[in-house]
């Protein structure tokens, strides 16, 4: 009677630590209409962000890029932005970060020296490529996104 308790115990106590890994390794499944961006969320994924949701942004316009190209992000450590420029046409794009007398943050983005946005509040975090630019308010989530981008 014991040994088939044993028995018993280490098969559910073995399926329970199976069941928790193969939750882990479960792929990222991203929405059709983000699709263009899949490589870059699989690549931010495997690189332990946990993504958890995907939406669109109210950067689309200001980047203007096409629609579901800039999409809101929720992970297990805040929000971030992903911008996707369809023409990689990053090189092109300046954010230049001001802070002002009260404490408040001042952000213009041009585009080949247009300004394109001004943008007043609190910090944020951008990180730039060619082809894609993050924002975000969450310091520690920012350094996870720069160095997942690093490794791209």
């Amino acid at each position: 009677m014991l040994r088939k308790f044993g028995i018993v115990f280490v098969f559910i106590l073995s399926t329970l630590i199976l069941g928790c890994s193969q939750e882990e390794s479960k792929p990222l499944v991203v929405p059709s209409e983000y699709q263009h961006a899949k490589d870059m969320l699989n690549h931010l994924y495997d690189e332990g962000l946990n993504i958890q949701e995907i939406n669109n942004s109210k950067y689309t316009a200001i980047f203007n890029t096409n629609p579901n190209y800039s999409m809101f992000i929720r992970t297990d450590m805040g929000i971030f932005e992903l911008v996707h420029l369809e023409h990689k046409n990053g090189k092109e794009i300046d954010i230049a970060v001001e802070e002002t007398d009260n404490g408040d943050f001042k952000y213009v983005v041009s585009e080949n020296g247009v300004e394109r946005l001004l943008i007043l509040g609190i910090e944020n975090y951008f990180n730039k490529s060619d082809e894609y630019i993050t924002i975000t308010r969450e310091k520690d989530l920012n350094d996870k996104i720069k160095q997942a981008l690093k490794t791209q």
